[in-house]
């Protein structure tokens, strides 16, 4: 095979690996994305289920404070009811009894419910926390994954930029130039193998007699498609 051709291998081995690490270290693994959406749902549903029990639970105190209030103006009413002297005051006195006794009786019946709502909420509180709790170390257990991971990618990266520099050594600043001119428009694939006559970066067949030049291997060729450098294997080399 062409020397120049084996060169440029080698360097788009290196550029290929070199983009990888750098399109990993820019993303954010699949399994952080997953940890963190999981994070942020465990946060909402304990911020709307603490929302919730403390608006119940502060509304039921405060209930409990008008009815404990108003049971004891009722206590007093009936207390005062035999002292009654006139038919008026007597009168009087059943109508504010009834108000209250009204105002006691819904306060029971919305204690009551509340009461239910927040024992639920209080039973189920151990649930959604520990929900919370287990995603938390999911997310903290990712992070470090991922700074573990990002810091074998970064030392990747560098041993692959050195060995980058090493390996253009030799090669003609015209030709890296063109390499890599046709690196950034391809996709970061530059050099593409030519078989049964079709270049496989663009799969257009190409010119008869250009293909027998590339298997002869003595002269550099691009294809007349994509301008991707072309290279030739035999049976034999494959194997």
């Amino acid at each position: 095979m062409l020397e120049a051709i084996s060169k440029l291998m080698e360097v788009q081995r290196l550029d290929n690996l070199i983009a990888d690490a750098e399109e990993k270290l820019a993303g954010i693994p699949e399994y952080l994305e997953t940890a963190q959406t999981e994070l942020e749902t465990a946060q909402t549903e304990f911020d709307d289920f603490k929302g919730h029990y403390e608006k119940d639970l502060s509304e039921k105190n405060e209930i409990q404070t008008s009815y404990e209030e108003n049971k004891a103006l009722l206590e007093k009413a009936q207390l005062k009811l035999p002292e009654v002297k006139n038919n008026k005051e007597y009168e009087a006195v059943l109508k504010e009894m009834d108000v209250l006794k009204k105002i006691v009786g819904d306060a029971e019946e919305k204690l009551g419910s509340l009461n239910e709502t927040v024992d639920k909420f209080e039973s189920e509180d151990a649930g959604v926390v520990s929900k919370l709790e287990n995603a938390k170390k999911t997310h903290k257990a990712s992070i470090k994954k991922r700074d573990v991971e990002n810091t074998d990618l970064t030392n990747e990266l560098a041993a692959n930029k050195a060995a980058r520099i090493e390996a253009v050594v030799g090669i003609k600043k015209s030709l890296l130039a063109k390499y890599d001119r046709v690196r950034l428009a391809r996709n970061n694939l530059a050099v593409v193998r030519v078989d049964n006559e079709t270049c496989t970066g663009c799969y257009i067949k190409v010119p008869p007699q250009l293909y027998v030049e590339v298997v002869k291997g003595k002269e550099l060729y691009q294809c007349p498609n994509c301008q991707r450098f072309l290279y030739h294997k035999s049976e034999e080399e494959d194997a």
